[in-house]
């Protein structure tokens, strides 16, 4: 590709202007010449020059009006370009007209548009790996400071017996909460990376519902909570069973958590419009309005949650599965208790 240079191009433009001028100027003394040879008189000499002088003038009017109309469209360019660089949209040329300036007008607002939301993803990732790395380290000060502690209490050698034991179980209670909290860091930051890719397959939703049952059988059973599973409805949607089980078994595993024995959990499954809807439903006290709106959020924890395990990352991870599967998650108050709902679509 041949290179551009602006000096080469305006030195050979304005040697054209002059050769223009100068043939113009011979061909108005030509023709002077040519007048008076076959007149013999001076007044058609003078009025051919006359004529040419005009001629050449309005050529030079035109030339220094073409001149100040591409110094506008320079300058317009470059505030063109500045709106680029400063990613505002800025209407220098209009856009319904069938120009090259329209159409340049037109893919720099584009260009503009695709860095703009390039830039606000870039900002939300670098804005979501600050808030990773600060709700891990507060998450990690726990457990690590009750490492360190009781380790520091167990080189004493007038421990007695039951202390040892008092602090050994602490000591267990702790390594369980970093393991706990590894893996779901672990599950999260695969699945917000993208690194964990979701399998959908037409299969049984209902299969799906019943093996998160199966996970959470046991721990119900303890709590002496009952699950009522109603199935108004058996068929096949696009999912992922393993991740779709886990968000279902998610939201069980936060209704049997917060329960009170002799509580009931209504799990159902019915069809809405194109969608199939998956509800759980519990006796827990009602999450106030403003909670619902940050219950989904990583590591909150809601105001009455303290007395019981847990890092407040259950419910954001169902609802980053769902999401991911085209559905949505959602929460409102029922009676004395809350319904968890999962919609999906059916194709």
């Amino acid at each position: 590709m041949k290179e551009y240079s602006y000096q080469q191009n305006k030195k050979y433009y304005a040697r054209r202007v002059r050769m223009l001028y100068a043939c113009s100027l011979l061909v108005v003394v030509g023709a002077a010449v040519i007048m008076y040879l076959y007149v013999g008189k001076w007044l058609p000499v003078v009025i051919v020059i006359g004529c040419g002088a005009g001629m050449i003038g309005i050529m030079r009017l035109l030339q220094h009006t073409d001149d100040v109309c591409i110094s506008q469209i320079v300058a317009a360019l470059s505030d063109l370009l500045d709106s680029l660089s400063e990613l505002e949209r800025q209407e220098v040329f209009p856009e319904n007209e069938d120009t090259l300036l329209s159409k340049l007008q037109s893919k720099t607002d584009k260009i503009v548009t695709t860095l703009r939301l390039q830039n606000e993803r870039e900002r939300a990732e670098h804005e979501n790996i600050k808030g990773l790395v600060s709700d891990l380290s507060h998450q990690l000060k726990t457990p690590i400071s009750n490492l360190k502690m009781y380790t520091e209490f167990l080189k004493n050698p007038h421990v007695t017996i039951e202390e040892r034991q008092q602090y050994l179980h602490i000591l267990d209670l702790s390594v369980e909460r970093l393991i706990f909290l590894s893996e779901s860091m672990i599950k999260v930051s695969r699945l917000e990376s993208g690194l964990i890719t979701l399998h959908c397959e037409k299969q049984s939703i209902n299969e799906t519902i019943l093996q998160a049952v199966k996970d959470i059988y046991t721990d119900a059973k303890k709590a002496d909570i009952m699950i009522t599973y109603k199935e108004e409805i058996s068929c096949d949607i696009l999912h992922d069973r393993r991740w779709t089980a886990e968000a279902c078994f998610n939201l069980l595993d936060n209704a049997v958590k917060y329960g009170k024995p002799g509580n009931e959990i209504i799990l159902a499954v019915r069809e809405l419009g194109l969608t199939i809807e998956i509800s759980v439903t519990d006796q827990n006290e009602p999450i106030s309005g403003e909670e619902r709106t940050r219950i989904f959020e990583r590591f909150y924890r809601g105001q009455n949650t303290c007395e019981k395990d847990g890092i407040g990352i259950g419910l954001y991870l169902a609802r980053e599965i769902i999401e991911k599967q085209g559905g949505c998650l959602s929460v409102h108050p029922v009676g004395q208790g809350n319904c968890f709902s999962i919609v999906l679509p059916k194709q």
